[in-house]
Formats: C-alpha cells, structure tokens, sequence
C-alpha cells in the first residue's frame, strides 16, 4: 500500500508540557487507521498538528511523501488535501443541506470571489449528488440543517468534507452523542468511504465502532505511541488494558 500520511519524529509543546513526544507512525491509503487512548492522551492535538492549527516543535508531517504539512498554513493544508471533521458539527444551520454542500465546494477551483456566487458547472452538480448519495441523504437536499438530528449533522459535515475531494480525512468523535441506529449508519458510511485514494483517520472513544470501522488502530497514552496493529490484538495487549480499556 502506499502511505498517504507520514507522521516522523513529531513533538508539540504547550510551555513546558510535551503534548506529543517524538511520535512516529503512517496512514496508507485505502484504510481507516483508528487512533484511542485516554483523555489527555494526545489524540486532538495530533489532528491540530496535522491540519497546522497547533505548531509542531520538532519533525515533520508529510502528505504523499512530498508534501510537508509542518511548513503550511491551515488553509494551504487544505487545499493539499487534508479534511478534517471537528468533535462538534460546523454546519449553516439557517441554510438548507444543498446551499451547505454548495458552498463547501473545493476552493482551490474557485479562481475568482466572483465565483463563489455562481451556479455550479455539470461536474459539481454530478459532485453534490454523488455526496449526497454517499451520506444517505438524497431526498433531503432543500431541508433547513438546523432541523437534522445530530447524527445527521454529523453526516452532512462529512458530506461537505467530501466535497473538497480530500486524500487525507480526519474524524475526530464521529460518533460521539448518537443512537446505537445512528451509530451503525455511521459505520456503514466510513466502510463507502474508504476508496484507494483515500486514507481515513479516525479518533474515537466507542470501541466497538472501533473494531468494526479499523484497519490499523493506535493506542496513544501521554502523547507518545503505546502500541499498534489490528484491533483484536491491541485490545488484548496487558498494556493497553492497562492504561485504558481497563478503565
């Protein structure tokens, strides 16, 4: 497979205390990679790192072996192709699901402010539907967001994520708040998500989501890599019992 994500070396720092110490692990694409451990484990911070809302003090961070996020900007980071969903929905709740995808559409093709206001061409209409169909919520493209469950606007921030054609996606909680229904939905939605030019990196407290959405899983414990590999051995390592599923 190849790698998508390169984390090397990566250390981020807040004063004196080290929120990530010297960490080192890859995502590749067409796989989920589920990243758990405790509170204050480090989890959040890795993503602010990635996505470059947090500095890192030392290594790197690289996007298809080329790219090294450490040396963008937020919004340079995403245009390279990194997505992230925050742990609370960032929806238009006063807009309806369409004007949201609409208006989430990539940027970077954007070439003028001028056509942030224009219709979308064939391709970004053939977009918005595909996405639509992705999230399972074709019949619903004229309802006000505000209105949905918060499952689904989870789903719709996915879907919008979607429409910046991400290489890397980043969830962070995603099921965090929802119906055991809501929940298996969502499982259902990361399994079409994953695609050869794709990589997904999940961060989530619901172990059993965990086991049915992960490939690769990573048990982060004060910032530094405790342990790695399939969800079947890492939840039977003393280690990880240990420092967190034993709680």
């Amino acid at each position: 497979m190849t790698e998508a994500l390169q984390v090397d070396g990566v250390t981020v720092t807040f004063g004196t205390f080290r929120a990530i110490n010297n960490l080192t692990f890859h995502v590749d694409y067409g796989t989920v990679c589920a990243i758990i451990g405790p509170n204050g484990a480090g989890k959040t911070t890795l993503l602010d790192a990635i996505t470059g809302k947090s500095s890192v003090s030392n290594g790197c961070i690289t996007l298809d072996r080329r790219i090294e996020l450490t040396k963008l900007q937020e919004p340079e980071i995403v245009l390279a192709g990194v997505g992230r969903k925050f742990q609370k929905p960032s929806i238009f709740e006063a807009l309806t699901l369409m004007q949201n995808l609409m208006l989430a559409l990539n940027v970077s093709k954007r070439r003028t402010i001028m056509e942030l206001f224009s219709l979308p061409t064939a391709q970004q209409v053939a977009l918005i539907e595909q996405t639509f169909e992705t999230i399972g919520m074709a019949d619903q493209h004229d309802q006000i967001a505000g209105t949905l469950s918060h499952g689904q606007k989870q789903w719709l921030e996915i879907g919008m994520l979607l429409m910046q054609e991400p290489r890397v996606l980043l969830l962070d909680e995603p099921v965090a708040g929802m119906s055991d229904s809501e929940t298996e939905r969502t499982a259902d939605l990361i399994a079409k998500l994953k695609s050869p030019d794709r990589a997904i990196v999940v961060i989530e407290h619901d172990m059993e989501f965990v086991e049915k959405v992960a490939d690769r899983v990573i048990v982060l414990d004060g910032g530094q890599l405790l342990v790695e590999g399939r969800m079947d051995a890492v939840k039977s390592d003393p280690r990880v019992v240990e420092v967190y599923l034993g709680r």
